[in-house]
């Protein structure tokens, strides 16, 4: 009996060992969910194998999920991480801007203040331009002005020296007041009518007492030349010789005998230019101003004096 168990013994651990390699081999696992183990010890099953396989598997999968998620993760750091050589000029700049910020700024106003003060000087020198045209302008008025100041000037000096003493229109001149026609609308006038005109004004022809007399009557008279003939510009005096032909009276009866005041050739006998009248005519020297003409038919300018009042 004790012989009989001791072979079935081995024989059914024989025939366990034989269907757990047979499971096993079969389809790569366990061929514990055909057979159970130890059913023969009371029919418990503890599939402590199978669970040991899972965890393991599943312990694997977790560490290689994580070893690509940190390899991916180290590839894209690796990837940004932006090499030290690269960023130095970046560093070297922004700490050049931060240490000079304050001269940057300066030198942008300073920019921006040249910017205005070139903007003024252009402005300045048109107003320049302008003063200057605007100066220009007034010089020539004062310029104007002062000839107009000096022309009154002398007109207030002839009119202080002939006020109340010459009549309106009449030149104090020395001690006398002188007339001169050719201010006159009607400026021409025959011997007689000349005459008649200094009497009406209470004087009468000019008479030339003396070389100072001449050479004032050539520093005052006008230089007319209102004719291309020379004869016909000049103006009546008051010397005749009407009376006695060849004898030269003045009219305040006082004959002249003084030559040197003719022109060259005068008095003339003969020819248009020739008569019994005398008239002045004005030349650079003050000999050689008088000369002839007919005294009816010849319209000179006429000179009249008179005594001051």
């Amino acid at each position: 009996m004790e012989n009989s168990q001791s072979q079935s013994e081995p024989r059914e651990e024989l025939s366990f060992k034989q269907n757990f390699s047979q499971d096993f081999n079969t389809d790569g696992h366990s061929g514990f969910h055909h057979h159970t183990f130890g059913q023969e010890r009371g029919g418990s099953v503890f599939p402590h194998h199978r669970l040991v396989v899972l965890s393991l598997g599943l312990l694997n999968a977790v560490l290689l999920i994580a070893a690509v998620v940190i390899g991916i993760y180290c590839a894209k750091g690796n990837y940004l991480q932006v090499p030290h050589s690269a960023t130095t000029p970046i560093i070297i700049e922004m700490n050049y801007l931060r240490n000079n910020s304050g001269i940057l700024r300066a030198k942008l106003e300073a920019q921006a203040q040249l910017a205005r003060e070139r903007t003024n000087h252009l402005q300045l020198k048109l107003q320049m331009k302008r003063m200057m045209t605007f100066t220009d302008g007034l010089q020539r008025q004062i310029e104007t002005l002062q000839t107009e100041k000096t022309s009154l000037q002398s007109n207030k000096t002839n009119l202080e020296g002939s006020c109340g003493r010459c009549l309106e229109g009449w030149r104090l001149l020395k001690s006398s007041c002188y007339y001169f026609s050719h201010h006159a609308s009607n400026s021409k006038k025959n011997w007689p009518d000349s005459r008649a005109h200094c009497i009406s004004q209470g004087g009468d022809l000019l008479v030339i007492s003396n070389s100072t007399e001449q050479q004032l009557i050539t520093d005052n008279s006008a230089r007319l030349r209102s004719s291309g003939v020379w004869w016909q510009n000049g103006f009546w005096i008051g010397l005749t010789d009407v009376a006695t032909p060849g004898t030269w009276v003045w009219v305040n009866n006082v004959t002249e005998v003084e030559t040197r005041y003719w022109k060259s050739g005068q008095p003339s006998h003969d020819g248009l230019q020739s008569g019994n009248c005398a008239a002045f005519y004005y030349f650079a020297d003050a000999r050689g101003a008088w000369y002839n003409g007919n005294c009816l038919d010849h319209l000179y300018n006429w000179i009249c004096e008179k005594e001051p009042n």
